[in-house]
């Protein structure tokens, strides 16, 4: 099964002309030492929060999952997020980004795709300065056979897809090096709750309000869907960013999680209790408009 190319790179030129002048305080870089099962899994796993059973497709240029899944509503096509990290200094100086993600819509008959902005991020795992690097595509058009837009294309429309990680008799395609096959890690046990907040009587669906807005003990459902709205490495700057959010969550729940990525500890901002996926991209475009960088993400990780 072929899933070659990479989507910033060979659907076209849409990530070029990005300079890598920003970001210049961002951490030292690093790149998978080769592209075979082994040590491209360690690096995924040890530099990126991407989950292996989440990437549509690897090439020496990149990496490349999906984030969400937005199902096709009647009349509607359906939606994907997916983003990518870079594998090689080419890439970065090529599209101007660490990594960076796009929406993308998917004609499931017609075999098209269109695609939304394109954010890019100085540092790995969508961190760091952001800047535009490609408005959104007003006109469908068809991937090229082979490449990580027509992987993602299939994630969206193909009930049985299966990324380079999952399937079992996945083989590289020749002349295009990618990531053997790997196990989908284990997820983390969930966090313990208190029992003195369990037992407790149930929070009613639109709480009083409070100070600053804070997670409950136990995290969101499976499968939920949450916008995230910022990250940092400072405490103070998240609870602010926190607080700053209360008068437009509408009775929606907002939590800080925090993540270790490459040896230091992020804090990032989010935002759930959305009804469904159009729900939070207009909480997400209502927040663009205002000025904040957000994005739609699956409210628990693993």
């Amino acid at each position: 099964m072929q899933v070659g190319g990479v989507w910033a790179l060979a659907a076209g030129v849409w990530l070029a002309g990005a300079g890598v002048s920003w970001g210049q305080n961002a951490p030292p870089t690093t790149y998978p030492p080769s592209m075979d099962r082994e040590p491209l899994l360690t690096w995924l796993q040890r530099e990126t929060d991407i989950q292996p059973d989440k990437v549509v497709a690897v090439t020496p240029q990149a990496v490349t999952s999906v984030m969400s899944t937005f199902p096709a509503a009647p009349g509607q096509s359906p939606r994907v997020v997916i983003r990518a990290e870079a594998l090689s200094p080419e890439t970065v100086a090529h599209t101007g980004a660490l990594s960076w993600h796009v929406s993308m819509n998917a004609d499931c008959e017609s075999h098209k795709v269109r695609l939304g902005e394109t954010t890019g991020y100085a540092e790995r795992n969508l961190l760091g300065e952001r800047k535009l690097l490609r408005a959104a595509e007003n006109d469908w058009r068809t991937p090229d056979d082979g490449t990580a837009l027509e992987a993602a294309w299939r994630a969206a429309c193909r009930a049985d897809f299966r990324g380079p990680f999952q399937a079992a008799d996945a083989q590289p395609a020749v002349g295009t090096p990618q990531a053997p096959v790997a196990p989908v890690r284990e997820p983390p046990p969930p966090r313990p709750v208190d029992a003195k907040a369990a037992a407790a009587k149930p929070v009613p669906s639109k709480p009083a309000p409070s100070p600053t807005p804070r997670a409950t003990p136990a995290g969101p459902a499976a499968g939920a869907l949450a916008v995230q709205v910022g990250a940092t490495p400072s405490e103070a700057e998240a609870s602010s960013l926190l607080a700053s959010l209360r008068p437009k969550l509408g009775g929606r729940r907002a939590w800080i999680e925090t993540a270790q990525v490459g040896g230091k500890t992020w804090r990032r901002v989010l935002v759930g209790g959305f009804t469904d996926g159009g729900e939070a991209s207009r909480f997400c475009a209502d927040l663009k408009a205002a000025g904040r960088a957000c994005f739609v993400r699956p409210a628990r990780t693993g």
